[in-house]
């Protein structure tokens, strides 16, 4: 059997012929019924007018029959005129020429800020009207609904468990539309467990507040304090309960209120430690040409495995050690202001978090930054795209909900 692909050709066949099918049974019925059924049950009812309804489908466009039926009172000789919707899909088409599908498609694309592909945008609602179905559906109320049913599951799991929490703690800013644009900042505060490295009762807290704002009783760090402390104290075993996040003082100040272990988050440990000492394909030229036959002598490791080999070991001395080395051959080196300024920063975030790396009897875990970009950022992200902060949070939730996550913005 010979198959042929007209790539330019953008009707999907099988789709089509379904659906052509199922356009000519409607039409048949109407058929029969204004032929036969309508003079054998209802002789009164003389047809008025016969148009076609446009139908716009997956599988193409086509034209479905309707008839627009008169009766008269024979004792006030008044007119009725009525339509006879033969078929649900004829009503259904009356009130949106999209199939039911299409709008749900459509729909799904703008919650997922996806593009529609070209070859379908005849066949899609347009984004003004897709926003029109989603207040005609009561889409985000119905998120809304799911997404408070799968709150309280989670949250009662995470009240029962008793596995380690782990509370993922950062801050992003975000451009949003109101009257004019507006930056706002969102402290994000995740709950989750794990198993078989598997992230596991996901529960995303937002707390946002606009940059032009007047910090309040609702949207200063106290709030924070307070909701945390609340569903701390509601849990079965709070001493389980460990803060991950980049070092910022606002983290630490709000673990150390808690009563919380804090542990500095892998990512920014890699990141700091790459920039300052990596010569990957992704390090800069200086990097590449400076560290990659530069190595530590006493431990005979390059420069980032020693600092490595000490902070995963969590040996505070030989870190310090192996820093006094460094600077001791840095010396014999010309170094640029770059590699000097990376070089410092990396020890700064080490040694202002020394006690929560070395002291910290906690794995490093490195999930702060999947958080902020897979349950935030990734779903507002579509060049050109300025949102309502009503339909950012509509977007997130949404696509939290899709991987069983709840959401609550504060």
């Amino acid at each position: 059997m010979n198959l042929n692909i007209n790539i330019f050709n953008n009707t999907n066949e099988t789709t089509f012929n379904l659906y052509k099918e199922y356009a000519e049974k409607i039409n048949q019925d109407e058929l029969i019924f204004r032929t036969i059924t309508r003079k054998k049950h209802y002789p009164d009812w003389k047809v008025f007018k016969r148009y076609k309804l446009k139908w716009i489908s997956l599988g193409g466009v086509f034209y479905l029959n309707i008839t627009m039926y008169e009766t008269i009172n024979p004792e006030t000789k008044t007119h009725k005129r009525f339509v006879h919707y033969h078929h649900s899909k004829v009503k259904e088409i009356s009130e949106f020429k999209y199939d039911i599908d299409c709008i749900k498609l459509a729909i799904h694309f703008y919650l997922s800020s996806i593009p529609i592909p070209n070859y379908l945008k005849n066949l899609i609602p347009s984004k003004q009207l897709t926003q029109f179905y989603i207040k005609k559906f009561h889409i985000f109320e119905q998120i809304l609904i799911t997404n408070f049913e799968k709150l309280q599951q989670k949250q009662a799991e995470l009240e029962q468990t008793n596995e380690q929490i782990y509370v993922e703690m950062d801050d992003l800013y975000i451009n949003h539309q109101a009257n004019e644009k507006k930056k706002m900042r969102v402290r994000q505060i995740i709950f989750h467990t794990q198993k078989n490295n598997k992230l596991e009762n996901v529960v995303n807290l937002f707390f946002t507040k606009n940059l032009d704002e007047k910090t309040n009783e609702f949207n200063d760090l106290n709030f924070i304090f307070d909701t945390l402390n609340k569903l701390k104290k509601q849990s079965k075993n709070s001493q389980k309960i460990v803060v991950n996040g980049d070092g910022a003082r606002w983290i630490k100040k709000l673990a150390e209120r808690l009563d919380l272990n804090f542990s500095l988050d892998l990512f920014h440990i890699r990141k700091a430690l790459n920039t300052a000492f990596g010569f990957n394909k992704f390090a800069s030229k200086e990097n590449k040409k400076l560290f990659k036959n530069w190595y530590n002598k006493n431990l005979n490791l390059s420069w980032k495995e020693a600092f490595e080999f000490a902070i995963f070991n969590k040996n505070l001395l030989l870190f310090r050690q192996v820093y006094s080395e460094f600077w001791t051959e840095a010396k014999t080196k010309n170094l640029s202001k770059t590699v000097l300024f990376n070089v410092k920063n990396f020890y700064k975030l080490i040694n202002n978090n020394s006690k929560y790396i070395f002291s910290n009897e906690q794995k490093l875990s490195s999930y702060t930054e999947h958080f902020v970009y897979n349950s935030f950022k990734k779903h507002i992200k579509k060049p050109q795209s300025l949102y309502s902060f009503e339909s950012i949070k509509m977007k997130v939730m949404y696509q939290n909900l899709l991987k069983n996550q709840p959401t609550v913005f504060l």
